[in-house]
């Protein structure tokens, strides 16, 4: 691995601290659109950061303390958050070498943590969340693919209801953003991989709107309830959100013979 992205490279953020209340994407502008520009443009990895792990908690239902994990020959650390809530969770895994958000980062899986008040898998994690008001959490590891070792953590504060499937496909999507942050962190040399794994972001981006507004002409309903139509098939075939979307255009491709705009 690159020495940059193995240790070097979370020395630039060293320290969360708690900061402003996190603010959402601005009315009508996409999160992953500003978080491409801020990438585009030659933003800080500090910034870029910051500013991923503040989009995720303003549009994701239920992030109420986000953070990013990256691991790697110095250990685990917290590259961005959005608090103390969250990082104070995140470091009781580091010091005890084990949770949710570790698994995730190695696994470059999804870890949910359901309700802390009956977790046996983390009961350490499972205490120290409850101590804070923490009743669930998603961790969502970083791709595989882009060799870079990490977790984009969220926790739910008080109601025991999770993170439901659009929030953990948006994570997913934000977790793929701060691969590419991280990746172009490591030098020019990366440059490659790192319009690579942008250009991935942003086409399952718009696979997922385009699968909406297939369900809109299909249903005759608004753009919501064609998004919550691609959930609810998504949970009834205990598949992601993106790969039933994929499905939904592929097969309009196969009747139609072109995409549809």
């Amino acid at each position: 691995m690159d020495a940059a992205l193995d240790g070097e490279l979370v020395d630039e953020t060293e320290q969360p601290q708690d900061g402003p209340t996190p603010s959402p994407p601005a009315p009508g502008d996409d999160p992953f659109d500003e978080l491409g520009r801020l990438l585009l443009r030659g933003g800080t990895l500090e910034e870029v950061l910051a500013r991923l792990t503040q989009l995720v908690a303003g549009s994701v239902r239920g992030a109420d303390g986000v953070s990013l994990t990256v691991t790697g020959g110095g250990g685990a650390r917290t590259a961005a958050s959005t608090g103390g809530l969250a990082v104070a969770l995140d470091e009781q895994q580091y010091a005890s070498g084990r949770g949710p958000c570790l698994d995730a980062a190695r696994g470059a899986t999804v870890v949910r943590v359901a309700d802390t008040a009956r977790d046996a898998d983390y009961p350490d994690f499972a205490a120290a969340a409850r101590e804070h008001g923490v009743r669930s959490s998603l961790s969502v590891g970083l791709p595989a693919r882009s060799r870079v070792p990490g977790a984009l953590n969220l926790y739910r504060v008080d109601a025991p209801v999770q993170v439901d499937a659009e929030g953990e496909q948006l994570a997913s999507l934000f977790a793929t953003f701060a691969a590419v942050a991280l990746v172009n962190a490591a030098g020019s040399g990366a440059q490659a991989a790192r319009t690579r794994y942008l250009h991935v972001a942003v086409r399952n981006r718009a696979l997922i709107d385009q699968a909406t507004g297939i369900v809109m002409a299909q249903e005759g309903c608004d753009a919501d309830r064609a998004y919550d139509r691609l959930v609810e098939r998504s949970r009834s075939a205990d598949r992601p959100v993106l790969e039933v979307a994929a499905d939904l255009v592929a097969a309009v491709d196969r009747t139609t013979g072109e995409r549809p705009d």
